[in-house]
């Protein structure tokens, strides 16, 4: 008897050690599915991508034309790709382009997800305590754009009381919340909603870069920009403050575009 029940429990515990085995994540993923690889789900860029000396990958947010948005063919395309095109071109590497919320940027070049950030982005003390920038490739400024017919509002500072439309994250954001009271400021993911509650009278005005202003009013029609540009802004390519030899390599990049020519060319090519 007593050797039976001795069998017995080998037989449980050896069944029990079978069953738990089959219950343990593979390669101690704890618990992870198989879709995911060193917590990052498949389709992600992952840490071999990000690593592949062959790439160079760039995040952006194709919603600020002239410097990057999606063409006819639903590519990103603009000032910014071009001359993220030349920074490969002249390391050598593939350019791959993340695009994701401005506002996300920052987070990407810390995770290592891009290597640089080049989406019309101005040079600040507060954004140059997260990341590292290069020289500036670009001098733009704030502007106001309200509806074609408005006669009340004549500069940045006639927008007290009014509805006024930002992109969240972007200097404009910035300098409304430094000029007027938050609930007073609608902040979009991406302007052209901000346009489109503009065009609707939902908002009185928006705060938006120069360029970008003009070239919605090309494509859209039916504002205006008004008060000139009321701030003056740098706009530089944002790279980890680990990485301090891709900075120096875009630098070079940069200014080899400028001495060449090229980067007039480019001018001419997104502003003219």
């Amino acid at each position: 008897m007593k050797k039976f029940l001795v069998y017995a429990v080998l037989i449980c515990t050896i069944f029990t050690l079978v069953v738990f085995a089959g219950c343990t994540s593979p390669e101690g993923t704890n618990g992870e599915t198989g879709d995911e690889v060193n917590g990052e789900v498949e389709g992600e860029v992952s840490g071999e991508v990000e690593g592949d000396p062959e790439k160079i990958i760039m995040g952006t947010n194709a919603d600020f034309p002239p410097f990057e948005f999606r063409n006819d063919e639903n590519e990103v395309d603009g000032f910014d790709v071009d001359i993220a095109k030349a920074i490969a071109d002249a390391l050598g590497r593939e350019l791959v382009i993340e695009d994701m919320e401005f506002g996300g940027l920052t987070q990407a070049l810390h995770s290592k997800r891009i290597d640089m950030a080049i989406a019309g982005m101005t040079i600040t003390e507060e954004r140059l305590e997260e990341v590292d920038f290069s020289e500036p490739y670009y001098n733009a400024g704030q502007t106001v754009v309200v509806l074609e017919d408005e006669t009340e509002i004549k500069s940045v500072d006639d927008l007290e009381g009014k509805d006024i439309a930002v992109q969240l994250g972007t200097t404009g954001d910035l300098e409304a919340h430094e000029r007027f009271p938050a609930e007073k400021i609608r902040q979009y993911n991406k302007i052209n909603e901000g346009f489109l509650d503009l065009i609707n009278k939902r908002v009185d005005a928006i705060i938006i870069d120069v360029p970008v202003a003009e070239r919605y009013i090309e494509i859209k029609g039916g504002c205006k920009t008004v008060g000139g540009v009321f701030t003056e802004e740098l706009f530089g390519v944002a790279v980890s403050k680990e990485n301090p030899e891709l900075l120096d390599e875009i630098n070079k990049v940069l200014a080899d575009l400028k001495e060449s020519g090229q980067f007039d060319e480019l001018i001419s090519k997104w502003f003219e």
